[in-house]
């Protein structure tokens, strides 16, 4: 697979970012970035050339260990925390001042919401409950690897595991944390599943969904 401006993902996925960005252009007026698994910076990297492309202003932070950080960064504001996302969410306040500096609202300082950190269902869980708050009203938040499980060959190469520091995650745990979550069934109201990008190799695959209202 090449790699798409947005790295490690597929054509259709990409196109699916694309649209994104401009709805958030069109929505907000700007992006406002967060990122959970950062692997060296191809998404961030991406969504901010896509924002500059469009005369789109952007703020951009990430959470994922040291090694991962992107270099270069693709912002002189960019906003890294090179930690676990399970420990990251508690300097959120950090987050939101930083956001504040460019005209974010309130509390709520990100408009877009990517999750593609650590694929277990632990993680995949605690990303969203943990992150999810500091999303907008009308703001989306978008997962990646939600592909159905495949017991086979995959889930075998990739075991599951509750880091992925240095370990390739598994793919099995996303969509089942979601589930759990009641996101993929619409048993939240807060949330909604607004488009899905299916896979039937058991890799790859997206789910987006919009923040309909505070709780």
């Amino acid at each position: 697979m090449n790699p798409s401006p947005y790295g490690f993902m597929r054509e259709e996925e990409a196109d699916l970012i694309d649209k994104l960005i401009s709805k958030l252009k069109d929505q907000f007026g700007s992006v406002s970035f967060l990122e959970i698994g950062v692997f060296g910076g191809g998404t961030v990297t991406g969504v901010v050339k896509r924002c500059q492309e469009i005369d789109c202003p952007v703020f951009a932070a990430g959470v994922d260990f040291e090694q991962w950080k992107p270099s270069p960064v693709p912002l002189d504001n960019y906003a890294f925390f090179p930690t676990d996302s399970m420990d990251a969410w508690r300097d959120i306040k950090f987050l939101i001042e930083k956001v504040g500096d460019m005209g974010g609202k309130s509390n709520r300082a990100f408009n877009f919401l990517f999750v593609d950190g650590c694929h277990c269902v632990n993680h995949s869980m605690c990303d969203f409950l943990n992150y999810s708050p500091f999303v907008e009203v009308g703001g989306y938040c978008l997962f990646h690897d939600t592909a159905k499980p495949s017991f086979g060959e995959h889930q075998e190469a990739w075991p599951q595991d509750h880091s992925y520091a240095g370990k390739p995650p598994s793919v099995l745990g996303v969509r089942e944390g979601l589930a759990k979550l009641g996101l993929l069934q619409g048993y939240r109201a807060d949330w909604k599943l607004i488009e899905e990008i299916t896979s039937d190799t058991g890799l790859m695959g997206m789910c987006l969904f919009r923040k309909e209202f505070e709780l």
